[in-house]
């Protein structure tokens, strides 16, 4: 009896920690200041890709790329969890977290304007669209980076 008891808990207790390091894993709870670097390169990349698309006149294939945007600007403020800093591999400033509502407006507004800018991209003319790309540039990324963001780490 006993040893089934022992059994019953061990087992108990081996599904308990495989279900955290699954939570902590799905929840992407690893190394925040590598998974928001990643997501930031993630937007790089899709920036560019729409800033190739409009230059080519392609601003209907942009829907995609905005998209990216949108679902990785939801993703922000839970990647700059309080106190995650290190100055030899994190550009993140200590004003994120002083002005941490201003910080999550910041990522709220790049979600919407992403969304605004894969509907014009849809239904609005090839000026429109690039007016809607550099007005997001401008106003989302140029200014988060200016005020939450350090200057180039020497390596």
């Amino acid at each position: 009896m006993k040893l089934a008891l022992y059994a019953g808990v061990l087992v108990t207790s081996a599904a308990v920690v495989v279900g955290c390091a699954a939570t902590k894993s799905m929840l992407g709870m690893g190394d925040p200041i590598a998974e928001r670097q990643q997501l930031m390169k993630d937007q790089g990349a899709a920036m560019k890709s729409i800033q190739d698309k409009v230059k080519a006149g392609q601003h209907q294939a942009i829907g995609p790329d905005a998209q990216k945007l949108v679902e990785t600007a939801k993703r922000i403020p839970s990647l700059f969890p309080q106190g995650s800093v290190d100055p030899k591999t994190s550009r993140a400033k200590p004003e994120i977290w002083q002005k941490w509502p201003e910080f999550q407006a910041n990522a709220k507004t790049l979600e919407a304007k992403a969304t605004a800018l894969a509907a014009i991209s849809k239904t609005g003319t090839a000026e429109a669209t690039g007016a809607a790309v550099a007005d997001l540039g401008k106003t989302t990324c140029t200014h988060c980076h200016n005020s939450f963001r350090g200057p180039e780490i020497k390596k």
